[in-house]
C-alpha cells in the first residue's frame, strides 16, 4: 500500500519532472524527502522566493518542474507568482502548498488558496488521497496549456492517506511565449489573460474529472437524519439538503447528496449552480479558511437562487483547527449565528522530541542577566519554544528570519535590541535583517543558533549555506563576533560575554554552536 505521498512522488518522476524545488517545513518536509529518495532532482532553497524563481527558470527552459512549500512559505514567494501569471511561462510549473489545519507545526493557521485568488491561478484541492496524483498531472497540463503556474493545496492528512499514482501521461510540451509579455505593456498583458486565458481555464475547470458530484437531480424531499439540513432558529429538518466539500475532508462526508469539489478557484459555476437550484440549504465542508463559503454565497446571490448556506462562517462548522467527522455530524443539530470557537488547543504533540535541545544554559544566563521585562526578539523555529516554556525568555516571533529587524526597532526605545535566530532564519532571511542593522548602525546583539540544522522541521537534505554562517555574518560588516561551544563554555564565562556584549554600543554577533538533542533528554 502506497501513501499519497510516494504515489504522488512516483508519478512525478514517471513523468519526467526535471526539477523539484522547495523549503522545508511540515506537512512538506517529508515530502520533499521522499522526492529525493525516489531519486528526482530536488534541490532545497535558502528561502521559497528562490525555489520559485528557480522553478520559473526552468519553466521557461521548457523544463517542468514542482515547487514545494508550507503555507507561509507562500507568503515569501508571492512576489514572483503575482507576475508570473501575467508575464508567462513556458512548462508546466505546480506549486504544491502545504496547509497546516490547527497549526500543529506553524505560527499561523493560514489558507494558501487566498493567494490563488489573489493571483487568478486555479487551486486544485484534491478530494481525497486517492486523487493527490491525477491533479498533480492535471495541474501540470493546465499550467503548461495556459502559460500560468497552477497551485494543489494539500495536508498532511492528505499525502498520509491510502494513495495510488497517476495513470494520466503529462502530453503538454509547452514552450515559453517572449511575446505574451514584452509585446504587451503591462494594462494590455492582463487584458490578454482576462480575454484569453481566463475563460480557457474556467472551461477546463469546469469539466474537470476531479470534481466528485451527485447525480443533478432534485433530491427527495424526505430526506431525514444526518442527512437533513443544519436547522436554524428552531427549525426542524427535513429539508431538501446537500453537502459541498473539499480538500481531505471531502473524505469525512457521508451524506449521499454530496459535491466534492477538486478545484476550489475558479469553481465550477454551471455545475454548482446546477446542484444548489434543487436545495434549500447546503453545509460547505472546507478546511481551513471560509473560502468556498464566501464564493458559494456570491454565486447564489448572483442567480437569484434561495439556497441557505451553512458552514464556518455560520458557526455551524469550528471557525479555527482541523475538522474531523465529529463536527459534520454536529453541524446538522447545531443552531449556528455565533462564530463556533469552541475548539480544544494544545500543545502540538511531540513538539518535545524535537532536536531543539543543547542551549540550556544560553537561554538559562540570559534569563538571569536581563531585567525584568526586558523586550527579545524570538524567531520562528526553535526558539519559539521559550516563549511558552520556562524560561520565557522571547517576547515576538513574526516569522522566519525576522528577528533581526525586530529588535532594531526595540533598540529605538534605548535599550540594546536582543535577537535570537536559528542558522536555518538566518541564512532565510535574517542576513538582510543585519546588513540593514549594521548600515543603520543599529545597537543589536544578535544570537544565533548553530547547530546546521533545520531542528523545528528537520529533513534529510542539507540547507545551503549553514556551513558558511560566519562568513556571512563576517560579510555583513558587524562589529564583533564571538562564538562558543555550548557543550565546552561555562556558565560564568558565557554569563560575562552577554553582559558584556550588552553593556557596548553596535552591532555584535553570537554565534552558539550546539548538537542537535530532544529537549526532554
Amino acid at each position: 500500500m502506497k501513501t499519497a505521498r510516494e504515489a504522488l512522488v512516483q508519478t512525478l518522476k514517471k513523468n519526467k519532472i526535471a526539477l523539484v524545488t522547495g523549503v522545508y517545513g511540515d506537512p512538506c518536509t517529508a515530502l520533499l524527502d521522499e522526492c529525493a529518495k525516489q531519486g528526482l532532482h530536488v534541490e532545497i532553497s535558502t528561502e521559497e522566493k528562490v525555489a520559485f524563481a528557480q522553478a520559473l527558470g526552468a519553466s521557461v527552459a521548457g523544463l517542468p518542474s514542482v515547487v514545494i512549500v508550507k503555507q507561509v512559505g507562500v507568503n515569501i514567494l508571492a512576489d514572483p507568482l503575482m507576475t508570473a501569471v501575467t508575464h508567462g511561462i513556458g512548462a508546466g510549473l505546480l506549486l504544491i502548498a502545504g496547509d497546516d489545519p490547527g497549526a500543529a507545526k506553524s505560527q499561523n493557521e493560514q489558507d494558501s488558496r487566498w493567494y490563488a485568488k489573489l493571483a487568478n491561478i486555479p487551486v486544485l484541492t484534491p478530494p481525497g488521497p486517492q486523487y493527490v496524483s491525477d491533479a498533480a498531472i492535471e495541474g501540470l497540463q493546465l499550467s503548461g496549456a495556459l502559460g500560468i503556474p497552477v497551485m494543489m493545496q494539500v495536508t498532511g492528512r492528505l499525502l498520509e492517506g491510502e494513495g495510488r499514482p497517476s495513470e494520466i501521461p503529462l502530453t503538454v510540451e509547452a514552450r515559453f511565449d517572449r511575446d505574451r509579455a514584452w509585446k504587451n505593456l503591462i494594462l494590455d498583458r492582463y487584458k490578454y489573460f482576462y480575454q484569453k486565458i481566463y475563460p480557457q481555464l474556467c472551461e477546463l475547470v469546469e469539466d474537470s474529472p476531479l470534481h466528485s458530484m451527485p447525480d443533478l437531480t432534485p433530491p427527495s424531499p424526505s430526506l431525514k437524519g444526518r442527512g437533513s439540513s443544519p436547522p436554524s432558529s428552531g427549525e426542524g429538518l427535513g429539508e431538501r439538503s446537500g453537502v459541498i466539500s473539499c480538500g481531505f475532508v471531502s473524505t469525512l462526508v457521508t451524506e449521499k447528496n454530496h459535491f466534492a469539489l477538486g478545484y476550489a478557484h475558479p469553481l465550477p459555476e454551471r455545475a454548482l449552480v446546477s446542484f444548489l437550484k434543487n436545495l434549500e440549504r447546503v453545509l460547505i465542508v472546507e478546511e481551513i479558511a471560509p473560502i468556498v463559503e464566501e464564493s458559494v454565497n456570491a454565486l447564489i446571490s448572483q442567480h437569484g437562487l434561495k439556497t441557505k448556506v451553512f458552514g464556518r462562517l455560520t458557526g455551524h462548522l469550528p471557525r479555527i483547527g482541523k475538522l474531523e467527522a465529529q463536527h459534520i455530524a454536529e453541524a446538522w443539530g447545531r443552531t449556528g449565528g455565533e462564530l463556533h470557537l469552541d475548539t480544544p488547543t494544545q500543545v502540538s504533540g511531540g513538539i518535545l522530541d524535537l532536536p531543539c535541545g543543547g542551549f540550556e544554559l544560553l537561554y538559562q544566563v540570559l534569563d538571569e542577566v536581563l531585567p525584568e521585562g526586558y523586550l527579545v526578539a524570538g524567531d520562528v523555529g526553535c526558539s519559539i519554544l521559550h516563549g511558552y516554556f520556562p524560561p520565557q525568555i522571547i517576547d515576538t516571533a513574526y516569522a522566519l528570519g525576522t528577528s533581526i529587524s525586530t529588535a532594531a526597532g526595540m533598540s529605538l526605545a534605548g535599550h540594546k535590541g536582543v535577537a535570537i535566530i536559528g542558522d536555518t532564519g538566518f541564512i532565510h532571511s535574517g542576513i538582510t535583517g543585519l546588513l540593514n542593522a549594521v548600515a543603520y548602525r543599529h545597537n543589536v546583539f544578535v544570537i544565533i543558533l548553530y547547530n546546521k540544522f533545520s531542528a523545528m522541521t528537520p529533513g534529510a537534505q542539507s540547507i545551503p549555506g549553514l556551513e558558511r554562517v560566519r562568513a556571512l555574518v563576517e560579510a555583513c560588516g558587524v562589529d564583533a563576533i564571538d562564538e562558543v561551544q555550548m557543550e565546552q563554555v561555562s556558565e560564568g564565562e558565557l554569563k560575562g560575554l552577554v553582559e558584556r556584549r550588552l553593556g557596548e554600543r553596535g552591532v555584535h554577533v553570537l554565534i552558539a554552536h550546539a548538537k542537535p538533542k530532544k529537549l526532554h533528554e
